[in-house]
């Protein structure tokens, strides 16, 4: 297929089998060679679509450097959709906002390494007042991290994406056919300017183009600001149902967030985000003139029945694209957490601190032992045996990553065609460090290393973290 010189060629998507992603693939195999990342461990049988001419599916779990960049090779381009991604192990420790920044600097520093020319990134819309949601914040983490080293980042700043299938069109037709009397919090009163799909899947596409879109970030919207409340009320005309709303001047988010999920059946990870980016007005800002509103734009009344419709599975050949359960196969362990950075230092003062810290802190009962600065021995003492053995891989790392295998020990039981690591990393730009297990399988019973090994460790590492506090006044 040719492909016009202002368009890139070969893009990868990250995200790609997500409510946008899944949109975004079948315009984007038009015009370009697609690479699309999925977390499936049987990405052939799982999501057939991989036989749509154009379009390759590549098993990649973003959690590791390694895959990511595999995965990136020869690419042009990336969209990255990623949000709040939930990580393939048994055992998660750290918050959303650091699990999502570790994702986005593997992505960046993959992208890097490959020359990627341009990353295309689907973030939120900043509110116009001074308040900043935590979901918000992490967007925009998210999207500093992900120019923290490429040149050419367009982020698309949207809002409510209304469409088949997507979680905020669910919750609000579920909202508005379960309950026939809604009460209305004083967030259902901010307004939004919500965007159908095919626009959102637009505007990325439009991203794409370099000469006509620059780096920066743009804010998209539909084409009417409207209220939660109205939403539902033009819904609920829209579904030819009487429902009944009463406004209420005070009633927390939290309650608001376990009522919404509880009516709605969804998680609620994917309710909370929902309410606290409407908890104040939400514009679209200045970017008007880069993606206007057209007679060609969805209304908001299509967007709304759009909404209702259910997310046709993908056919090829009489098979269906099947949402995959995640199945951990081993107890695994995935553990991040945010560090304050003292000034001036890199990755690798933050680990010969952590190594000097640990043993001085846990003196009466851990030793540990570092002779030549890359084998690390962690010990009881009075115990022969290591309880963990780490190598510092200097090929992986550099100022801004260290990173250590966990090849031994005995509370590891890590295979080694999938060994355990433990990363600091520091972001560029931004005071603060990420400390991170990943892939770490305990060799403990299960229910008695959740009940001690995780405790201790998520002790111990907001412990270092108050130190570094303390070592950065």
């Amino acid at each position: 297929m040719q492909v016009e010189d202002k368009y890139i060629r070969r893009v990868v998507v990250a995200g790609a089998s997500g409510f946008v992603g899944m949109d975004l693939i079948r315009k984007l195999a038009k015009t370009c060679q697609v690479i699309a990342l999925t977390r499936s461990e049987h990405a052939g049988e799982l999501v057939p679509i991989q036989r749509t001419p154009g379009v390759h599916w590549i098993r990649c779990n973003l959690f590791s450097l390694k895959e990511t960049e595999a995965a990136l090779q020869d690419a042009d381009a990336a969209f990255y959709l990623v949000h709040s991604m939930m990580p393939p192990a048994r055992l998660t420790q750290g918050t959303y906002k650091d699990l999502d920044l570790f994702l986005a600097d593997n992505f960046s520093r993959a992208c890097s390494t490959n020359g990627v020319k341009r990353i295309v990134y689907l973030g939120g819309i900043l509110p116009t007042s001074g308040f900043i949601s935590e979901h918000l914040q992490s967007r925009l983490e998210v999207e500093y991290a992900l120019k923290s080293r490429i040149s050419q980042l367009v982020a698309i700043r949207a809002g409510l994406v209304l469409g088949p299938g997507g979680s905020s069109s669910q919750i609000l037709v579920k909202l508005v056919k379960r309950l026939p009397v809604m009460i209305c919090p004083p967030w259902t009163a901010k307004l939004s300017a919500p965007i159908s799909l095919k626009d959102t899947v637009d505007a990325l596409m439009k991203s794409l183009n370099k000469e006509e879109i620059e780096s920066g970030a743009y804010d998209v919207g539909g084409p009417e600001l409207v209220s939660y409340r109205s939403l539902m009320e033009r819904s609920a005309d829209e579904m030819c149902l009487r429902r009944v709303f009463i406004g209420i001047p005070l009633f927390s988010t939290r309650l608001s967030r376990m009522w919404v999920s509880l009516i709605s059946g969804q998680s609620k990870e994917l309710v909370a985000p929902l309410i606290q980016s409407l908890l104040v007005d939400m514009r679209p800002g200045v970017s008007a003139p880069l993606f206007p509103q057209t007679p060609e734009k969805i209304s908001l009344i299509a967007a709304l029945h759009q909404a209702e419709l259910p997310r046709l599975p993908l056919e090829i050949s009489g098979s269906q694209v099947r949402k995959e359960k995640p199945h951990h196969h081993v107890n695994s362990v995935i553990s991040i957490q945010r560090l304050p950075r003292p000034a001036g230092w890199n990755a690798h003062d933050i680990l010969e601190q952590y190594l000097t810290w640990l043993p001085a802190l846990l003196r009466p009962v851990i030793k540990v032992q570092n002779s030549d600065g890359l084998n690390v021995g962690l010990y009881l003492r009075g115990l022969k045996h290591a309880l963990l053995t780490l190598r510092l891989v200097p090929e992986r790392s550099d100022n801004h990553r260290a990173l250590l295998f966990i090849t031994g020990g005995l509370l590891n039981n890590s295979q080694p065609n999938k060994q355990g690591r433990l990363e600091m990393r520091v972001l560029e730009n931004q005071n603060l460090a990420l400390s991170a297990v990943i892939d770490f399988t305990p060799s403990l019973p299960w229910p008695v290393y959740v009940a001690t090994q995780a405790v201790a460790h998520g002790i111990i590492m907001k412990l270092f973290a108050f130190h570094l506090k303390r070592l950065n006044k």
